[in-house]
């Protein structure tokens, strides 16, 4: 989750929202083909907040390496953070150049896991992402963000995001910053019709009284059942994608790479 959203740095995935849970079972489903033809790949996540996706993807993929990137990254914040994660191979930096003075190779996967959202310039952002050094036109960037502007609400606001996307918005931003789509799509379906009527509840509800993923307390096997259910709403819409029919979900979500030369 984001720094600002993290109640406290529980690594734990008790109190975890479902759908974070159920994100990181779709991340993994984008991973494991990549990492199946690289085991040892390496994995740059961008924005990374609190980490914890990193560590439950480590504990999938053991043998890949994992550089953790986030701004809101301060010393005593790295050092709290790290503790738990210390036998893991994930390495924590404040920026990027941070990064590139540390590693000599180029990363084998970029992961922006709705951060782009946050970014008032994020095709400057993106830009310099590809003129970083730090990937290659093999470099996979794989990117979520939320779906729809029409959507945007209170919630947003207060997870300070300057916008929502929609397919042909994603494509075009990245298509400007040298990036090409790959693959693109929508998850998560069925949230898509609770947060419409979310929205319509919302009236004049003041963002003070808007609250994270971070202050979410588990249901016990609610919690289980609902990130199954998000991933099996994922699968569906994967089934129809590959019919040829993208389904609207509440994330969008991009596969891509640099531009060829």
């Amino acid at each position: 989750m984001d720094i600002c959203e993290a109640a406290s740095f529980e690594r734990e995935k008790i109190n975890r929202h479902p759908w974070e849970l159920a994100r990181i079972e779709v991340v993994k489903n984008f991973l494991t083909p990549i990492i199946a033809q690289k085991p040892a790949t390496t994995i740059l996540d961008l924005g990374c907040g609190d980490v914890f996706v990193a560590q439950q993807l480590a504990y999938q993929y053991p043998i890949a390496t994992f550089h953790c990137v986030d701004i809101a990254f301060t010393p005593e914040i790295i050092s709290t953070i790290s503790e738990p994660v210390k036998n893991l191979p994930i390495s924590l930096y404040s920026s990027t150049q941070e990064l590139n003075n540390s590693i000599s190779n180029k990363v084998d996967v970029v992961l922006l896991l709705d951060v782009i959202e946050h970014i008032e310039d994020e095709i400057t952002f993106l830009k310099e992402l590809n003129q970083s050094g730090l990937i290659d036109n093999n470099t996979k960037i794989i990117i979520t963000v939320p779906a729809f502007q029409s959507l945007f609400s209170n919630h947003d606001v207060y997870l300070k995001h300057f916008r929502r996307y929609n397919i042909a918005l994603l494509n075009n931003h990245l298509q400007q910053a040298g990036f090409e789509s790959k693959k693109t799509g929508y998850f998560f379906i069925s949230l898509l019709f609770l947060r419409i009527i979310q929205k319509l509840l919302q009236g004049n509800k003041t963002v003070d009284t808007e609250k994270g993923i971070g202050a979410y307390q588990s249901k016990g096997w609610i919690d289980t059942f609902m990130v199954n259910t998000l991933y099996f709403d994922f699968l569906i819409g994967k089934f129809f994608s590959v019919l040829g029919i993208k389904l609207p979900g509440l994330s969008c979500f991009s596969i891509c790479q640099q531009q060829p030369s």
